[in-house]
C-alpha cells in the first residue's frame, strides 16, 4: 500500500503546537518530526473517527485548526495555514475513517557526510537573516530589485489580510528560506539545476498572471477567476517540486515556513482580492512587472 496523502502541518501536543510531517496511509495517520526520519514519532488509527473543528483554548490566530475524534474524545488536533489545505486533508482523512489500520512504510536512513558536512547542516538549520552567516548571504542575494519586490508583496498581503504582522512574517519567511537554499546550493547539497524543475510551473503561473492583470478590467470577472484558478494549480505544482527537493535538507519547521509562503500568496482568494483593490494598484503593478521580467529570461 502506498501513501494516500502527506504534507506539513502543526499538531497540538502537551498544550503546544509542534510542526510535523504527516503521512496518511490506509486507515493510519503517521507523523514525523522531519520528513526524512526513518521511523514515525507517533501514529493515530483512524477507523471509526470523525472530523470536526477544533475550538479549544489553544487555537492559533490566522490558522485553520481541526480535530479528529473517536467516541467523543479528540485523538488528534492539527492546524493548517490555509483553507485549501484544510479541505484537502479533510477529504483524505474522512476517506481514511472507513479503512483499516496499516503499518508505516519502511524508510532507509538518509546518509550524511561527516565532519564539515554535519557542521554545515547545523549552520544551515540555524542560519537566519539576522545571524552573521545570514547577513553575509543576504548581501549576495538581496538587491534593490528584490527589496522592491518584497515591499510590494508585503503591501499586498497586508491589504488582503488586514494584518501587518502577517505581512512581516511572510517577508521573514521568504528571506529565511532564501538564505537556506542559497547555502545548500553553495555547499552542493542540492544542485541549482534541480531548482529549475519548478521553473516551468512558475513561468506558466507568472505568464498567466501578467495576461490577467493586463486584461482584468475588460474581461468578465468569471473569466478572470477561471484564469486565476489555473494560476493557483501551477503554483501548487511548483510548491510540490520545491518541497520534495528541500525536504531531506531542512527541518519540518522551516518547511512549514516555505509552505506558508505559498499558502498566503499562491491562492485564488489572495489574487482575486488584490486584482480588484484599487488601493494597492501600484504595489500590484510592481509585482506583475517583476513576474514579467522573470519570464523574459530562460535558464538552461
Amino acid at each position: 500500500m502506498t501513501t494516500d496523502h502527506s504534507g506539513y502541518l502543526e499538531m497540538l501536543e502537551a498544550k503546544k503546537w509542534k510542526p510535523i510531517h504527516a503521512v496518511l496511509r490506509g486507515g493510519t495517520l503517521f507523523y514525523y518530526k522531519n520528513a526524512n526520519d526513518v521511523s514515525p514519532k507517533g501514529s493515530v488509527e483512524l477507523n471509526g473517527c470523525t472530523f470536526g473543528t477544533y475550538e479549544g483554548k489553544y487555537v492559533k490566530k490566522s490558522t485553520h485548526p481541526f480535530a479528529v475524534s473517536k467516541d467523543g474524545a479528540e485523538v488528534f488536533v492539527g492546524c493548517l495555514t490555509n483553507q485549501g489545505d484544510l479541505e484537502t486533508w479533510k477529504r483524505f482523512l474522512t476517506d481514511a475513517f472507513t479503512k483499516q489500520a496499516t503499518e508505516a512504510l519502511t524508510k532507509e536512513k538518509v546518509k550524511t557526510k561527516g565532519g564539515a558536512g554535519i557542521k554545515f547542516k547545523k549552520n544551515v538549520a540555524s542560519a537566519g537573516a539576522g545571524s552573521a552567516m545570514g547577513k553575509k548571504v543576504m548581501k549576495s542575494i538581496v538587491n534593490d530589485e528584490t527589496t522592491t519586490l518584497l515591499n510590494a508583496m508585503k503591501a499586498l498581503v497586508q491589504a488582503e489580510s488586514g494584518s501587518k504582522p502577517k505581512a512581516e512574517e511572510l517577508e521573514a519567511n521568504i528571506v529565511k528560506i532564501a538564505v537556506k537554499v542559497f547555502l545548500l546550493v553553495e555547499n552542493k547539497s542540492i544542485k541549482g539545476s534541480d531548482l529549475l524543475k519548478a521553473d516551468a510551473p512558475l513561468r506558466n503561473a507568472f505568464n498567466l498572471l501578467v495576461k490577467v492583470f493586463n486584461g482584468r478590467r475588460r474581461a468578465k470577472r468569471e473569466r478572470v477567476i477561471e484564469a486565476l484558478e489555473k494560476v493557483e494549480k501551477e503554483l501548487q505544482e511548483a510548491q510540490r517540486i520545491i518541497v520534495e527537493l528541500l525536504s531531506p535538507h531542512i527541518t519540518t519547521k522551516n518547511m512549514m515556513k516555505l509552505t506558508s509562503v505559498f499558502s498566503v500568496v499562491g491562492n485564488l482568494k489572495f489574487f482575486e482580492t488584490v486584482f480588484y483593490d484599487d488601493s494597492v494598484e501600484d504595489e500590484l503593478e510592481k509585482l506583475i512587472d517583476a513576474m514579467d521580467y522573470y519570464t523574459q529570461f530562460h535558464y538552461n
